[in-house]
């Protein structure tokens, strides 16, 4: 099976008699969620459920979330040792066609590392396959720390975590292609996989290694032709870009409101000139996730994050300074050429990113 672009459909079920019960506030699935939206860069949605450890209704969810809300990955936290009560293992076995052993092999040997007690955990990974359907469930543990542990592994002690597997097994039983940022997880695909486009775009490979990446976007109306010809120019004016490469996305096609509603090439929306007016967030936190794809994509082809350069025109350009403020590690520049900066009055001090300690050019004319 292949994979798809579609986003990505999660589920998290933390299995606690007394969180559930309301003794106390669960802790479980507020860590998944950090720790999701700190990785993954493709977009993805969440469903998510509190329940007790009761093997008959964990059976339940289980089915519910595969089958009528059409998960893809299902993540567990709790209920994996060996008193009674702890029957995780037990209903996702029962739902599952087939366990993949290693993911349960992996996560006790990371705890391992830390306690002698890991031996005592049953967590599993399996299958559940019914028709066209097929979902990846995974048990995790139940502490927050453990949690973030089991996913990333120990890098400074060589022992890799189980989430470096599971784009590419939810890629080979045809669920959708996740990217994650490489300074967390670096998701492992054979050379040989086919990977889907992350967007429309001219690349312009180096005829060597590529040693760093520009990624140049168009403005309004236009498309990724525009600067077909700007690496040849730059390299007649003596840059030393010989072996750079060159990205140029094409924007998607959207209705313009300032342009009568025209479909046409854009980063997002724009209702008009008037610097008051109400921008369309949506179209640019979206166009913004596709950056940061863009450049982990960058970083996981082995182009260092400081050789990595984002720049555009116009709104092209108006995106790379979004971007400027928002991205969370400095990248080696931006530069945008008769832009501004879209959702200025959002962009409070704690919400500006450290990617803003980054060289800038902004140029108008």
């Amino acid at each position: 099976m292949g994979s798809t672009n579609r986003p990505a459909i999660i589920g998290l079920v933390s299995v606690s008699d007394r969180a559930s019960s309301g003794t106390y506030e669960d802790q479980g699935i507020p860590a998944l969620k950090f720790w999701l939206s700190k990785v993954i860069l493709s977009p993805y949605t969440i469903v998510d459920r509190l329940v007790p450890d009761d093997q008959d209704t964990i059976e339940k969810t289980l089915v519910s979330l595969c089958d009528d809300e059409r998960c893809d990955l299902i993540l567990t936290t709790g209920g994996t040792g060996p008193a009674r009560r702890d029957v995780t293992p037990d209903a996702t076995l029962a739902v599952c066609t087939r366990e993949m052993p290693g993911f349960g092999e992996q996560m006790r040997a990371i705890s391992l590392a830390f306690v002698p007690t890991a031996i005592l955990s049953r967590q599993v990974g399996a299958l559940r396959e019914t028709g066209e359907r097929n979902t990846l469930i995974l048990n995790l543990p139940g502490q927050p720390k453990s949690i973030a542990e089991t996913l990333e592994g120990l890098p400074q002690k060589g022992i890799s975590g189980i989430f470096a597997a599971v784009p590419y097994c939810l890629e080979l039983i045809g669920g959708p292609t996740i990217e994650t940022d490489p300074q967390y997880i670096v998701a492992y695909r054979p050379k040989s996989a086919p990977r889907p486009n992350i967007i429309d775009a001219i690349i312009q490979e180096p005829k060597e290694k590529a040693d760093c990446a520009i990624i140049v976007l168009h403005g309004l109306g236009a498309d990724a032709s525009d600067f077909e010809q700007l690496k040849e120019g730059l390299l007649r004016e003596g840059a030393p870009l010989e072996n750079a490469r060159f990205i140029l996305p094409n924007a998607p096609e959207r209705a313009i409101t300032m342009n009568m509603g025209y479909v046409m090439r854009g980063w997002y929306d724009l209702v008009n000139i008037d610097p008051n007016s109400k921008e369309d967030e949506k179209g640019i936190e979206e166009s913004y996730e596709v950056l940061k794809r863009l450049i982990a994509e960058e970083e996981t082809k082995g182009v260092p994050r400081n050789r990595i350069f984002l720049g555009g025109f116009s709104q092209g350009g108006s995106m790379a300074m979004y971007a400027a403020v928002r991205l969370h590690r400095p990248i080696g520049g931006f530069f945008c050429l008769s832009s501004y900066l879209p959702l200025m009055g959002e962009h409070e001090s704690e919400h500006v990113g450290k990617a803003i300690a980054s060289p800038i050019f902004v140029g108008y004319g």
